[in-house]
């Protein structure tokens, strides 16, 4: 479920993300796994590869809703398959490529600041080479066309303040600002914990929505950090104190969604 909230198409329950591309070859065992995807066996000079790195599990993710080790393990076997588009446009005029394999990418000698080794999930795309895109594989092999979105749906997204699911039941923190826990100053993170679904990646322009801020989506009504009571913001970024103030707003959280508000 979508719908357009102050000029952002919000999709329920969807998170979205920035990646890259960089070059991939096709060798013959590349060539084995994009056949599994075709109905005529293809060669190497009839196809154009690239890689993204659709995410990985630092805390330090600019949208502030960084995966877990689990997410990206789940998304490992969920993005095998899926199409690559234009725009999040979903479209059968819009399929330019197909993900045909993925790998996780483990760095033993760094950590991610919870316990987890410095884990990255890379895609590897296809496309058959046509006249009708080659001026875009130029494009991509020039550097022109290379921000690319993903976007999935997380099984869990865990507030780090409270440790409340918010796929499950709505709380008052927004990632990115600041509360007061224990006397201590935290930054919120909403750490989405395993993924049920993976949707698409796509070429965008600006791999982003285009509205700053944060936004959760409870039933089918996208809700902004900017709607919520005076008194319930910090709209002056200081930090809250967490420990005196009830929870007792939107119960009825349905869904919770994430829009990232990376610029280019």
């Amino acid at each position: 479920m979508s719908e357009k909230y102050e000029g952002v198409e919000i999709e329920t329950g969807v998170i979205y993300k920035a990646a890259g591309i960089t070059a991939q070859e096709a060798n013959e065992q590349e060539l084995d796994k994009i056949n599994k995807f075709a109905l005529d066996p293809l060669a190497a000079e009839d196809v154009f590869t690239f890689k993204t790195m659709i995410g990985d599990n630092e805390l330090d993710d600019r949208n502030k809703a960084p995966f877990t080790e689990q997410a990206l393990k789940d998304l490992k076997e969920l993005y095998i398959g899926t199409t690559m588009i234009k725009d999040h446009s979903r479209s059968a005029e819009n399929q330019i490529a197909r993900v045909y394999d993925t790998e996780l990418i483990t760095d033993s000698g760094r950590d991610n600041g919870r316990g987890e080794k410095h884990t990255e999930l890379i895609g590897k795309c296809y496309m058959v080479k046509t006249p009708d895109n080659e001026s875009l594989i130029k494009e991509i092999k020039a550097g022109i066309k290379k921000e690319v979105s993903s976007s999935c749906v997380p099984k869990r997204a865990i507030c780090s303040i409270c440790g409340k699911d918010n796929m499950k039941e709505y709380c008052r923190h927004f990632p990115g600002e600041k509360y007061i826990v224990n006397g201590k100053e935290q930054e919120c993170l909403m750490l989405l914990d395993g993924a049920k679904a993976a949707y698409e990646l796509s070429f965008v322009a600006v791999p982003a929505q285009p509205r700053a801020g944060t936004v959760k989506a409870f039933g089918d009504k996208p809700f902004f950090k900017a709607d919520l009571p005076l008194e319930d913001t910090n709209t002056e970024s200081k930090a809250e104190d967490t420990d005196n103030k009830p929870d007792d707003r939107l119960k009825e959280l349905e869904m919770w969604a994430f829009v990232e508000n990376e610029q280019a």
